[in-house]
């Protein structure tokens, strides 16, 4: 009887720690990046770019063929850590033929020389521009390496393992669907990254660690 009833005790306060965790959504992180950052341009007329205009935040530019790329980039003083971030947030005010627009997120990979950009491994998303859209909200898992840089650098793609946990920079660059012979504009009014605090999903493991080995015990002296 003894016995029944502490695995009922146990049951019951291993339930209402389910429910209070589920009851009481995780506090989110939100952390911006300054608008202070260095930066610096992404283009090249050898790639395909007419004309960059460049500040802090804010590029123009006109493209010649349908391969070229510009935009801007922002190196970090120190290498962050992501691995724990859900969500990079952009708020932007693009012109009406920027149509495509690339985030590329730098990353410190076992093969990067120092401060060398076109070593360090590049992970990807492209967007696709909305007139009437300011924030796009774009998940981290939607992130990927492209096929070129493992090629570039002969490296073997383990199932496109993504690493947050040395961010070098980032760069934005208009994509591949972009119209030749029109300008581009964007302004970018804040990057911005998102995640869930994860330690009271931590404590939940523990309260039920405790439970789980205090329900052994109990068997056992029993």
């Amino acid at each position: 009887m003894k016995k029944r009833y502490l695995r009922a005790v146990l049951l019951f306060l291993g339930i209402a720690g389910i429910i209070v965790y589920l009851l009481f959504p995780g506090e989110k992180k939100v952390k911006c990046l300054e608008k202070g950052l260095n930066f610096y341009p992404y283009a090249d007329s050898a790639s395909g770019v007419q004309y960059a205009e460049i500040e802090p935040l804010a590029f123009k530019c006109g493209l010649s063929n349908e391969g070229g790329h510009c935009g801007i980039g922002f190196p970090f003083s120190e290498y962050e850590n992501w691995n724990l971030m859900d969500f990079l947030i952009i708020d932007m005010q693009s012109s009406a033929d920027f149509e495509e627009l690339i985030v590329q997120i730098l990353t410190i990979d076992t093969r990067t020389k120092q401060d060398d950009r076109s070593t360090m491994k590049p992970v990807i998303k492209e967007l696709k521009l909305e007139q009437n859209k300011k924030r796009y909200s774009i998940p981290m898992e939607h992130f990927y390496t492209p096929d070129y840089w493992f090629e570039q650098q002969k490296a073997k793609d383990t199932h496109n393992a993504k690493r947050f946990s040395a961010v070098a920079g980032i760069e934005i660059f208009s994509g591949w669907k972009n119209k030749i012979d029109k300008p581009l504009e964007l302004k970018v009014e804040s990057i911005c990254l998102e995640g869930v605090n994860n330690t009271r999903f931590v404590l939940l493991v523990i309260y039920i660690g405790i439970l789980i080995a205090t329900a052994i015990s109990v068997r056992i002296k029993i």
